[in-house]
């Protein structure tokens, strides 16, 4: 009878006729590989801590907020019962931005550590929520996403991502009793601040000037062109009461008919121009007749 020949696969006794041949292989990630039939040792998860490849929360939270961010364009992680993550919604919610933006964490959870460690990475180690990032990129927190907010940097994205009709133009007009959108270097809209604050306007809080090197205004000037019905026009554009006035030579010619001024008395506790002196009849010489 013929030696029945037996020896170890994998850590499997086995008899040669029902052995796998032996084929020549290499390690790839702690696992022997043939070169045609692919592993031949299991994967383990003692082969896996041996590689340094175990799947714990702390490896995995930042790939985990890495696909987060790719998964949402603007990206707002907060806490349960966080009242400046429901401020935050309740703010975006009136521009028209689901809630579907936010992402609930919850503190219990076993991995909210390496959670927070991995936001803690783009926001320091002390921060508060929510946490907010837009097209990959970390915004802030809740001021700072605010100011942004505020000032129209995400209108084109709301547009574009959730169909939002974009209202900062509108909100800045609504918000103060007049409003004069104005640009750098613009000489109109220099001599119209010239004219208002001789009157006694605080021009500072009248004025709101846009830089076309901002990254929103496009944006803000399309919002602006659907106020005003124009697509071509100059700056300074002016609002009154939310009223469209007029550019700069409409506003100038209303001012000089003293059609503002009720209006500035009302909102500015500005008075009238006092009328102008009459003026006295010039003396008549009276020319006598030689013989008188």
């Amino acid at each position: 009878m013929a030696l029945d020949k037996r020896f170890f696969v994998n850590g499997a006794l086995v008899s040669e006729e029902s052995a796998t041949p032996f084929l020549e292989g290499r390690i790839v990630n702690g696992n022997l590989v043939s070169e045609s039939e692919g592993p031949l040792l299991p994967t383990t998860p003692k082969a896996k801590a041996a590689e340094g490849l175990e799947e714990t929360p702390e490896k995995l939270a930042p790939n985990a907020l890495e696909a987060l961010m790719a998964s949402r364009r603007f990206l707002a992680i907060s806490l349960p019962d966080c009242p400046q993550c429901e401020e935050l919604a309740a703010a975006l919610a009136l521009r028209g931005v689901p809630a579907s933006v936010f992402v609930k964490w919850n503190k219990a959870s076993p991995e909210y550590a390496a959670q927070k460690a991995a936001v803690a990475a783009h926001a320091g180690q002390v921060f508060s929520f929510p946490q907010v990032f837009v097209d990959g990129v970390y915004q802030g927190g809740y001021l700072e996403t605010l100011s942004k907010l505020e000032v129209g940097t995400y209108d084109e994205l709301f547009l574009e991502e959730f169909d939002a009709k974009p209202m900062t133009v509108q909100k800045w007009v609504n918000s103060q009793p007049m409003l004069i959108f104005s640009l750098p270097s613009c000489p109109q809209c220099d001599e119209l601040r010239s004219l208002l604050q001789a009157r006694g306007l605080p021009v500072e809080k009248v004025f709101m000037k846009w830089d076309k090197a901002m990254p929103q205004y496009q944006s803000l000037k399309a919002q602006l062109v659907q106020l005003i019905g124009l697509t071509s026009f100059t700056f300074p554009q002016t609002f009154v009461r939310s009223e469209y006035q007029g550019s700069f030579p409409e506003v100038a010619d209303k001012l000089a008919q003293g059609r503002f001024d009720d209006f500035f008395s009302e909102a500015f506790g500005v008075a009238p121009p006092a009328p102008p002196a009459p003026v006295a009849p010039a003396a008549v010489d009276i020319a006598f007749d030689e013989d008188f």
